[in-house]
C-alpha cells in the first residue's frame, strides 16, 4: 500500500500567488479561476484562503469569498487540486478546514456552486437552499448552514461583481 503524502496546510500568503496561479489553471484547464481568484482578492472580497503544501510546492487550494448579499454569507470558490494529486483526500481536508476557518472568521453560512455528490458529505444540501435567489444555477447552488435561521432561509444571493467582470454570466 503506498503511503499518503506529507501535506501540510497554511493560509494563503502573497509569496504563493504565482503558485496557486498555476495550480488553478491547471485543474480548470485554463486560466479563468485564476483570475476570478486575483479579481476577488483586488477588490477585498476573498476572505479566507487556504493552501495545501508538499515539499513547499502548491498541491491544493480552496478560497472563500464574500457574498455582498446576505450579509455575513460565503461562497466557497474555487477548491483546486493539481491532477496529478487528486485522489489523496487533499480536497476533502481543504473543504474540512475552509468551513472550519470560515466558521471562526465569522460565517453566517456558505453558499457552492458545484456538485452536490461531492460537497454533501461536508453538510451542504440542496434543501437548505431551496428557497435562495441566485443568479447562477440553483440546481448546482447548495448551502452549508452555519447559523441559526440560515437553513431554508429565503434570501437572494449577491456575488462579487468580479465574478461577471469575468465573465461567469448568471444563468437565471
Amino acid at each position: 500500500m503506498a503511503r499518503k503524502p506529507e501535506i501540510t496546510h497554511k493560509i494563503y500568503t502573497p509569496v504563493h500567488g504565482i503558485g496557486v496561479g498555476n495550480l488553478l489553471t491547471q485543474a480548470y484547464d485554463g486560466p479563468a479561476q485564476a483570475r476570478l481568484v486575483q479579481a476577488l482578492r483586488s477588490a477585498g472580497d476573498m476572505t479566507v484562503e487556504l493552501l495545501a503544501l508538499h515539499e513547499d510546492s502548491v498541491v491544493g487550494y480552496i478560497g472563500f469569498s464574500r457574498h455582498l448579499s446576505p450579509q455575513g454569507w460565503m461562497a466557497l470558490s474555487p477548491l483546486g487540486v493539481l491532477p496529478a494529486w487528486r485522489s489523496h483526500g487533499i480536497g476533502a481536508e481543504l473543504v474540512r478546514y475552509g468551513l472550519d476557518h470560515a466558521r471562526r472568521a465569522g460565517a453566517k453560512a456558505v453558499t457552492v456552486l458545484g456538485d452536490g455528490r461531492y460537497y454533501q458529505r461536508f453538510g451542504f444540501t440542496y434543501r437548505a437552499a431551496e428557497n435562495l435567489e441566485t443568479p447562477y444555477a440553483s440546481e448546482n447552488t447548495l448551502l452549508y448552514p452555519i447559523a441559526a435561521g440560515t437553513a431554508f432561509a429565503t434570501e437572494a444571493l449577491v456575488y462579487s461583481p468580479a465574478y461577471r467582470e469575468l465573465g461567469l454570466a448568471p444563468t437565471n
